[in-house]
């Protein structure tokens, strides 16, 4: 009987000792496993959004525009740009069309209207997904709209109640590539293509493609 009494009073202590110290196991397990939890990067679509600065080089075919050239180390240079991107789209402000406006029009007749242009904005929507690298970069498929620009010649008479004439060139823009933006570097890359000019609704002949090459990186 003593023997029976011992072996039950040790599994009253064993169960007792283990009312205790369950409940800190699993409070200890659970504080780990959040910790655990914290150290994993929450990845997000929206990661894309933000403000961008960088540079855009035009090229129309056949062969690079040489204002792009630097006359030393004969480089592409490029023209500054900036951007947001938020809500699906990419939203360049002040896009430099200069180069453009020198192949629509040459060389001579593209200074005057450079000068008397306003600041140019476009907005390039897309749709986003992950690549399929294991998360380390998101895809941007872009669907840009046509580009308007709308130039108001200079004149010297104009009659009373005359509004001054405005000339609209209407530029269909293409996307071949998919965009990028990489975690890594936080850096936003795209190319866009001018694949056709109307002046006025009338196709402008022998347009050159002139493509437009984005290199961005998050401020």
């Amino acid at each position: 009987m003593k023997i029976l009494t011992e072996i039950k009073k040790t599994r009253c202590f064993n169960r007792f000792v283990l009312l205790v110290v369950l409940p800190g196991l699993i409070s200890t397990f659970t504080a780990c496993s959040n910790d655990d939890d914290s150290d994993i990067p929450v990845y997000s679509l929206k990661d894309v959004d933000g403000n961008y600065s960088g540079k855009m080089l035009t090229e129309t075919a056949p062969s690079v525009n040489p204002q792009n050239y630097s006359s030393k180390e004969e480089q592409p240079q490029g023209a500054t740009v900036t951007a947001e991107v938020k809500d699906n789209q990419i939203m360049i402000k002040k896009l430099p069309v200069d180069d453009l406006i020198r192949s629509i029009v040459g060389e001579e007749a593209a200074e005057v209207i450079i000068e008397n242009l306003d600041d140019i904005n476009y907005n390039i929507p897309y749709t986003a997904a992950f690549n399929d690298d294991g998360k380390g970069s998101i895809l941007l498929q872009l669907k840009p709209e046509p580009l308007e620009i709308k130039y108001t010649p200079p004149t010297q008479v104009k009659a009373d109640g005359e509004e001054d004439p405005q000339i609209t060139v209407k530029v269909t823009i293409e996307a071949e590539e998919q965009g990028q933006y990489t975690y890594k570097d936080k850096k936003l890359t795209f190319v866009i293509k001018a694949t056709q000019v109307e002046v006025e609704g009338v196709p402008l002949k022998d347009f050159p493609i002139t493509t437009f090459s984005f290199d961005m990186v998050k401020k």
